[in-house]
């Protein structure tokens, strides 16, 4: 394809200031490659050096880096002014606070001009305290959430126009979810040493995950299930609290702390239910990830969970925190393997439908136009 051809595809701008690389980055690359096979033309603005950089190159996207320093950071400014100048763009995708707060800049100082303005829309995934309505009733066309109930958070300013704040699920790359197949050498070795009924948990090591009220559960579930095994995914500041906890308990023989895999796919694909015990969630993921490969699933009743499982039907959802509930529905899970699979089978459809990666494209596009 020639430049000026490339040059005449709509143009999105995404961006991010922050360094790291987390779901909310991983997704805007996913969102850049699907719009880019749709004939959009996209381009990351980021940090020199940052993670989300090296994670775009190794996809073969396009990126440019910007400093980033602060809102009011003349150098970005200039930058994303320069280039909305350039392309064009339809619209600018805007992932951390000081990106886009440059970008919201950026266009004020571009429509003074008297070039035509893009849309601006800001990604949130999480609110913290009561949020301002001026930047989200006046500074972007719209803010997009993961889910209803972080929607609701911002909302309860009533200040902010509800129509400014839009639910965009996130898509999961499905087809990857088979791609990694071996599990770490000293895993594989403790479940071949451990035989028995396997629950799997994928999630940060955090109090606000649940781990406890598992742990707990486990003392009744062995009772009937003394061979339980309970593999935990994940590395976090709580490690070594939770091992003492598992020591505490005296259930060594019963769970083992994976540490960080790079994919759940393998570990989901050996396990007989998969938890999500959160005690706080905007969405989540694993509980997603586990229905797909149709792994039966119990996950709190909490904050953005419900939205990703239809109760008693792809699914159980049950109170937070209540260890004796969690040990009732794991012992439902393992004595009725028959229903539970229809259940995991139905929650394969489910999510297959509602988060795939063209539904998230359309659904965004949707939103843009």
């Amino acid at each position: 394809m020639s430049h000026h051809q490339a040059s005449t595809l709509p143009a999105l701008l995404f961006t991010e200031s922050s360094i790291n690389l987390g779901g909310q980055e991983l997704q805007a690359l996913q969102q850049m490659t699907a719009l880019n096979e749709l004939g959009y033309q996209t381009i990351l603005l980021c940090k020199r050096g940052s993670a989300i950089a090296a994670a775009a190159q190794l996809r073969g996207l396009r990126f440019l880096t910007l400093p980033f320093k602060n809102a009011f950071d003349v150098k970005s400014i200039f930058g994303v002014s320069k280039l909305i100048r350039q392309l064009r763009p339809i619209a600018l995708m805007c992932h951390g606070s000081r990106d886009a707060l440059v970008s919201a800049f950026a266009i004020k100082c571009v429509s003074f001009l008297g070039v035509g303005s893009p849309k601006l829309f800001r990604i949130k995934t999480f609110q913290q305290g009561r949020p301002l309505s001026f930047a989200y009733n006046y500074l972007f066309t719209g803010t997009l959430v993961p889910s209803e109930h972080l929607r609701q958070k911002f909302l309860v300013n009533q200040w902010i126009r509800s129509n400014k704040v839009q639910v965009l699920y996130p898509g999961v790359n499905f087809a990857l979810l088979g791609a990694v197949s071996t599990l770490p050498e000293a895993l594989l070795q403790w479940l071949d040493a451990h035989p028995g009924p396997m629950i799997s948990h994928g999630a940060v090591l955090r109090g606000e995950k649940g781990h406890a009220t598992i742990l707990k559960a486990l003392l009744i579930v062995r009772k009937q299930f003394p061979s339980i095994r309970y593999v935990i995914a994940g590395d976090g500041h709580d490690r070594s609290l939770l091992e003492q906890r598992i020591r505490d308990l005296d259930l060594t023989q019963n769970v083992f702390l994976a540490g960080h895999l790079s994919s759940v796919a393998p570990l989901l694909k050996r396990s007989d239910l998969a938890v999500l015990p959160s005690l706080r969630e905007p969405l989540g993921m694993f509980q997603i990830e586990a229905q797909y490969l149709e792994v039966p699933v119990i996950a709190s009743d909490v904050d953005g969970i419900p939205e990703t499982i239809l109760h008693q039907k792809t699914g159980l959802l049950i109170k937070h925190g209540d260890a004796e509930e969690w040990a009732a529905s794991i012992l439902w899970i393992l004595n009725n393997q028959v229903l539970a699979k229809e259940l995991a089978v139905e929650g394969n459809r489910y999510v297959s439908q509602k988060f795939s990666i063209e539904k998230n494209t359309q659904a965004l596009l949707k939103l843009i136009r």
